[in-house]
C-alpha cells in the first residue's frame, strides 16, 4: 500500500512529511474545537446524564393566578415583565431563551436570568421559557407566553385583513379604554389552553369571518382567573358528591363591529375588551343547565368578589324567558347586576 508521497520502493520524501503534518494539524484543531464546545465532563456524560443535570426550575404559583389555573401570560413585543420561577439548586449562571410553543424551536439568543424579570420576544406568537445552563436546559411547559399584536397595528378597522371595527366612547361619554393589544390566532394555535377550563377558541368572535386567518382576540387574564375561581367555588359548594364542574363558553371576545349586531348588547359591552365571558355552567351537577344553575353560580360570584375585591365586576343571569340559560361574568371594576 502506498501513502501520499511514498515511492513504490517504500521511500518517503518531503512531500509525505507535509501530508502527515497537515493531517496531524487538522486532528489537533478538531480536538481543540471539541474541548471548547463540549468540555470533558460533558463528552464523558451520557444523554441521560445531561438531562439529569438540566436546571431544576418550574413556574412559581404566582404565574397561575389566584385560582392556580391560568395558563397564559399576555405581553407586548419586547416588553419586560415578571415571570417568577422556583429554582432548586444553584441559581447562578442561568440564562433563558424563548422557544415556539408549537415546535420548541429556539427563536431568541440566550440572555442572563437574574430574578423574575424577563424580556418578551420581539414578534407576535406563542412561546415558552427555556431556562439554560452549561450542563443542560429545561423548558417551562406549564405556562404559555402570548406576545400580542399592539393595538396601534390596527389600520382603520382591521389588522391583516381581519375586521375589528372601532371602539365607541362609553355610555357616560368617557373615551373608550382600548385594549393594549390583540392575541393573534391561527388554525394551529386556536385550541391552545388559556386556563384549566378554557381554550383560545372560546374567545374568538363568532362572526362571518370564519375563513379569515389569522384572527385577533382581545383577552384579559383577570377574567380567566375569576371564572376559574367561580368554578372552584361551585365545585366546593357541591362537596364530595361531584366537584367536577361542566362548563361551556358561549361568548368571549366580540369585535366592536360584531357587537353592534348582537341583540340587546350594550354599546360599551365588556366583551369588546376581552374581560367578559358568557358561560353555561351545570352548577348542581344534574347533567342539565337551567336557570337554577345560574342562580347557584351567582351565589359563588358574590363570594369570589368578597374574597377577591380586585375582581369585582358585572354579573348577568339569562334564561328566564325561554332562552338558553347562561351567566355573564366580567371584571369591569365596579359591581353591576342584571337579569335577561
Amino acid at each position: 500500500m502506498e501513502f501520499p508521497g511514498q515511492s513504490a520502493a517504500g521511500g518517503s520524501g518531503a512531500g509525505g512529511a507535509g501530508w502527515w503534518a497537515l493531517l496531524i494539524g487538522l486532528l489537533a484543531l478538531l480536538g481543540a474545537v471539541l474541548l471548547i464546545v463540549r468540555p470533558p465532563h460533558l463528552l464523558l456524560a451520557s444523554p441521560f446524564d445531561r438531562e439529569e443535570r438540566a436546571p431544576s426550575v418550574s413556574a412559581s404559583p404566582a404565574v397561575f393566578g389566584y385560582s392556580g389555573e391560568v395558563r397564559v401570560q399576555l405581553v407586548l413585543p419586547g416588553e419586560s415583565f415578571q415571570f417568577p420561577l422556583e429554582v432548586r439548586g444553584d441559581p447562578g449562571a442561568l440564562t433563558y431563551a424563548w422557544v415556539r410553543a408549537l415546535d420548541s424551536a429556539v427563536v431568541t439568543p440566550p440572555l442572563p436570568l437574574a430574578g423574575a424579570e424577563v424580556v418578551a420576544p420581539g414578534f407576535a406568537g406563542f412561546y415558552r421559557l427555556d431556562v439554560e445552563r452549561e450542563s443542560g436546559h429545561r423548558i417551562v411547559g406549564s405556562v404559555l407566553v402570548a406576545v400580542m399584536v399592539p393595538y396601534a397595528s390596527k389600520i382603520g378597522q382591521s389588522i391583516n385583513g381581519y375586521r375589528i371595527g372601532n371602539y365607541a366612547p362609553g355610555a357616560d361619554g368617557e373615551p373608550a379604554a382600548m385594549p393594549r393589544g390583540f392575541v393573534e390566532v391561527t388554525p394551529e394555535t386556536v385550541e391552545l389552553a388559556v386556563s384549566k377550563h378554557m381554550r383560545l377558541a372560546d374567545f374568538v368572535t363568532h362572526d362571518e369571518q370564519g375563513d379569515q386567518w389569522p384572527k385577533y382576540v382581545a383577552l384579559d387574564t383577570r377574567v380567566l382567573d375569576k371564572v376559574e375561581l367561580v368554578l372552584a367555588y361551585v365545585g366546593a359548594f357541591r362537596g364530595g358528591r361531584n366537584n367536577v364542574v361542566a362548563v361551556d363558553v358561549h361568548s368571549g371576545f366580540r369585535t366592536p363591529v360584531y357587537n353592534r349586531r348582537v341583540p340587546r348588547s350594550a354599546r360599551d359591552s365588556r366583551h369588546q375588551f376581552g374581560d367578559a365571558a358568557d358561560l353555561a355552567i351545570d352548577a348542581d351537577g344534574d347533567g342539565r343547565v337551567t336557570y337554577r344553575d345560574g342562580m347557584l353560580v351567582a351565589l359563588q360570584v358574590e363570594q369570589v368578589e368578597r374574597d377577591y375585591p380586585q375582581y369585582v365586576g358585572g354579573l348577568g343571569i339569562y334564561g328566564n324567558r325561554n332562552g338558553v340559560p347562561y351567566v355573564h361574568i366580567d371584571v369591569r371594576g365596579k359591581r353591576v347586576r342584571w337579569k335577561g
